[in-house]
This record gives C-alpha cells, structure tokens and sequence, in this order.
C-alpha cells in the first residue's frame, strides 16, 4: 500500500516572504492542502494545478471546519497516498494545535514531518519595531493565549507569577479580553504605567498598532482593534516610537493586485513593495495547447513565420515538437517573439530570434497565442492562428477570493490593455461578481485603452495615468494624499 506523508508548515505571520525555503517546497508538491484563515492567500498560487485546496478557517463561533474533522482530513488523504501540507499561519507549534493533529497520525501510523514557521510574537513585534529582547529593557520573554477553553474564555494562567517573573509577555489573541488582562497584571504586581502594544495583522502592509499602557489600553484599543492580533506587555514597547520602520512608509496599508507578468511590471511591483504597499499578483491565465493538430504539422515545412505571443505559447509547441519528435533544424522558417518575456523564453531553448519590425513584410505565418491575444491588433496578417485554450488554476482563483473576502486587497493596478484583457477573462472563467469586486476596490490604470477594456465588466477607473507614467507618479496615485474621484 503506497503510503502518503503529511507535512505541517509554518506559513509565518503574513508576509509572503517570510515562508521558509523547505516549507515553500512542500507546498509545491503537495497533491493536498489543508490551510487556515491566516495563511497569507497568495501562497496557495505556488500549489501545483492539480491539488485539492481544503479551507479550514477559523473565527469566533464560526469554524469552517471543527478541529476532529480536520485530523480526519489529513488522515483519510494520507491513507490515499497523498502528499498533504497542513498549512498553518506563523508557527505550528505556537498555539497551532501541530500537537493534537500529529498525536493522531502517530497513533495511526501515517508518518508526517513538522517545518517550523516564524510566529507572529517574534515577527510581528519588530515590524512594529519592538524586539521581544533586549539587553537593557528585555531579559526573558513569555507567550500566552489570549483566551481558553473555559466558559468564558479568559486566560487561565498564573498571574502573580507571570507578572512578577517575566520581562516582556506576548498575548496571542487577546483583544476581547484585553481589559481582564490589564486588570489582572496591574492586581498582581504590574505597574499601572507599564508600557503596552496592541498590534493587529503583523506583517502585512494593513499592520496596525496602537500603544499605551496597562492603565489606558483597553479604552484605546476598543472598537479599534480586533483579532488577529497580539499584545505585547513591558518596558521593551518604550522603543516602539524610535525603531518602527515599517508603518511609517508612503504606501502603508494598500493592498494591491496587479500584473506582474514582465520584467517591467515585476520591477515597478518592487518599488511599490519599498515603499510599504503588499503587491498581490494579477491571476495568470493558465495556457493549454488544444489546437496543435495534425494539419498544422502536416503545413509546417511551408511556413516562412512562427510567430509566439507568449513564453507559454513556446512551451506548448515546444512540447509538441517533442511529442512528435519534429526535428527542427529542418525547418526553414524563422521565430519571432511578441515581446522580450517571449524571446528570452526561446533563446532560453536554444532557438535564434529574428527581430520583430515594423517594416517587416510577412509572407506565410503561423502565430501561436491564446484567444485574448487574437483581439489584438498585429502588423501580421497570419496564415493561421492556433488558439491555446484558456484556464484559471484553482490555486489562483481560491487565493484571489480569499484576498478579498479577508480584506487584504483594497486597490487594483492595471498597467496595460493586455492585463485589462486577462482580468475580463478571470471574470468570464470563474464567474465571480466583477460588481463586488468594483464596490471593494480603487481601480487605477494606465492608458485609456485599459480603461475601456475595463468597461466590458463594469470596473470604473478612479484613475486613469498617462501610459508613459513614471514609477513616482503611479506611487503617488496610489497614495492617500491624492484625492481620486470615480471617473477621473
């Protein structure tokens, strides 16, 4: 019996980045993933197409998934032979619960390995510029649930003992019981005046963080705070106001979901990343060859042109050729590539490139692209075009849902009529309410040809930029401080 295996991975806090190597590569080879609400969603676009995504979040009495039927999901997949990730925001083993659900599949005999994850009580204090130690402020530190099990869900720790030994204490999900926490600290032993940090969403650009002290927390925190969230207790939150560095930039707290499929694009979503905004990737369009049949290969020695839209468009007749075992030393035609992401993917296959110019006079072509790629306008009048059949991967679609529904996007950066094209298409493929997504969010892009593209799904630019517009100017766009208006 072909035995599975179940790796529980640490996601960290929220960035993406802050995913380990080992950790990244199990999630793309897993042929299962079982993830929780405060896995960053944008890592579930490193799984491979085929894998089954398994949502488990939990909220306050709303739990997709109770935790026995969670176990049983990993269970029943590994006993399948599956590679299973159970994917875990921060650390599993910080109150992740990696405990019970490992207990269970060593009792049953399924073996499984735990890849630690960085926590929110470390990562999450310093983006707010507060470091959990420090020589002079900081010798010992503590973490402690915000709430258990009990019926009114307070934390039951030993309070004389926590307040009297500990330098610096770390609440995880604390917010609701914020003010018994101050009273308890203060009643046994903790100053009024000790300094306090209440941090929500660590990591990511919508981190907020309010400071006070035990004294006044709880009345500066309500209403404007809630979980996910940490609490950090002691002399070490004085520093806060000299070493933040995180949220004090332009772009703090933009959520923004833009194409990333060029070099340029993948350079300006950097810059934007500098100055503070989370850059989430536009979906990706996953390209199927369907069209590659027989008659085009039997017409193959007559073509002058092959002209590729796309690296993946390469790929797909690339693959052909190898299927059909074409030699292509025999053909006389010449590759051109639509644009420089295309002609290095063929360089990159050994293959010569003639440059693409306008004065070019085409004779006999076959152009390869997908079916958006056929509206556009070309200086070629191909002799015929092979369709790639258009997809979106599961991973992609789950990951831009649960960006929205979770509120981490609020703005959407559209950079050209291609891009525009591709996120018409997400729409038609998936069937989501391009309406809810408008009402959500700040639509800004570049050129009126974009703008229009727009239109067909009824995303209205707040903001229409200059097509020649510099990496400055589309960041003050995005910046508070420029009052926008729906059809500007």
């Amino acid at each position: 019996m072909n035995r599975g295996i179940v790796y529980f991975v640490g996601a960290g806090p929220g960035d993406k980045e802050l995913l380990t190597l080992k950790g990244l590569r199990a999630l793309r080879e897993a042929d299962v993933v079982v993830y929780d609400r405060l896995v960053n969603p944008v890592l579930l676009t490193e799984t491979k197409e085929s894998a089954k995504l398994i949502y488990c979040g939990k909220q306050p009495c709303k739990h997709t998934l109770r935790q026995e039927d969670i176990q049983k999901e990993l269970l029943i997949h590994a006993r399948k032979g599956k590679k299973v990730v159970r994917l875990k925001g921060g650390d599993p083993a910080v109150f992740g619960r990696v405990g019970e659900e490992a207990e269970l599949l060593a009792d049953n005999h399924v073996p499984y390995e735990i890849i630690p994850g960085i926590t929110a009580g470390i990562a999450a204090t310093m983006y707010a510029g507060v470091p959990i130690t420090h020589r002079e402020h900081s010798g010992s530190f503590a973490v402690v649930t915000g709430h258990t099990k009990t019926s009114d869900g307070k934390p039951d720790v030993e309070w004389k003992s926590l307040a009297e030994s500990v330098s610096t204490i770390v609440f995880y999900m604390g917010v609701k019981h914020i003010r018994t926490i101050a009273t308890e600290l203060i009643t046994h032993g903790k100053k009024a005046d000790t300094p306090v940090m209440v941090s929500q969403w660590g990591t990511y650009s919508r981190q907020q963080t309010i400071s006070g002290t035990l004294a006044t927390i709880a009345n500066l925190v309500e209403g404007q705070i809630q979980n996910p969230a940490i609490i950090v207790v002691g002399e070490v939150v004085k520093l806060r106001k000299k070493l933040k560095w995180f949220d004090n930039r332009l772009l703090h707290g933009k959520g923004i979901l833009m194409p990333t499929s060029t070099i340029e694009e993948q350079e300006a979503a950097q810059q934007l990343r500098k100055l503070g905004a989370d850059v989430y990737e536009h979906p990706k369009l996953t390209e199927y060859s369907t069209c590659l049949d027989n008659e085009v290969f039997e017409d193959m020695e007559h073509y002058e042109e092959i002209v590729f839209y796309s690296p993946k468009a390469v790929q797909a007749f690339l693959n052909e050729v190898g299927e059909r075992e074409i030699d292509l030393r025999t053909l006389k035609a010449c590759f051109y590539a639509k644009d420089d992401e295309t002609k290095k993917a063929l360089r990159n296959a050994g293959h010569l490139v003639k440059e693409w110019v306008g004065t070019h006079e085409w004779k006999r072509a076959l152009v390869i692209g997908s079916e958006i790629e056929q509206d556009q306008p070309t200086p070629l009048q191909a002799t015929k075009w092979v369709i790639a059949e258009q997809r979106v991967t599961n991973g992609e679609a789950t990951a831009l849902s649960r960006l929205l529904e979770e509120g981490h996007v609020n703005t959407l950066m559209i950079t050209s009529e291609n891009e525009a094209q591709k996120l018409v298409a997400f729409f038609k493929l998936t069937g989501q309410s391009s309406a809810e997504w408008s009402d959500k969010l700040r639509v800004i892009c570049k050129g009126t040809a974009a703008s229009k593209r727009l239109a067909e799904i009824a995303f209205i630019p707040d903001h229409v930029l200059d097509e020649e517009s510099t990496p400055e100017e589309i960041a003050l766009a995005l910046a508070d401080n420029v009052v926008l208006a729906k059809g500007s």
